[in-house]
């Protein structure tokens, strides 16, 4: 008999941040040195061993914004299967302390519209996120 060894598929939870202020949405955009580069997401990062979602949202957006956030709601996670590893994005309404940011590893960002969020180049799971979104925003009203 041969046996055939085969790696366990990687994924990655990348908890993000759907940030509200006064009625808009927080969109940044990615580095060109990054993977999807200048691409459109919800600020985030990977989750470290021992965190909990929640734990790694409030440790990305300091270290790629400067601010803290509080969490409102948590929306459905998507997922991106990119072959050898699956990309597990949890998005959380937030708001933030404050909008004075420092941005350390976003091009740019930009307050829109929810309505306006879809004209962005945004990243595959990202764009997911913004369906979500709106379900939320519609039950809400």
């Amino acid at each position: 008999m041969i046996e055939v060894l085969v790696s366990e598929k990687l994924v990655v939870r990348v908890p993000c941040a759907v940030i509200e202020h006064n009625g808009k949405v927080l969109a940044g955009q990615r580095s060109a040195a990054l993977s999807f580069p200048l691409q459109w997401e919800f600020p985030g990062g990977k989750l470290e061993k021992g965190e909990t979602d929640e734990q790694a949202l409030f440790r990305e957006i300091m270290e790629e914004l400067n601010v803290a956030v509080q969490i409102i709601d948590k929306l459905p996670e998507t997922s991106k299967d990119q072959g050898w590893r699956e990309i597990v994005l949890v998005p959380f309404v937030c708001k933030v302390d404050r909008i004075d940011f420092i941005l350390t590893e976003h091009e740019q960002i930009l307050w829109m519209d929810p309505a306006d969020l879809p004209a962005l180049d945004w990243t595959e799971a990202d764009l997911n996120i913004i369906g979500y979104y709106y379900d939320y925003l519609a039950a809400k009203r």
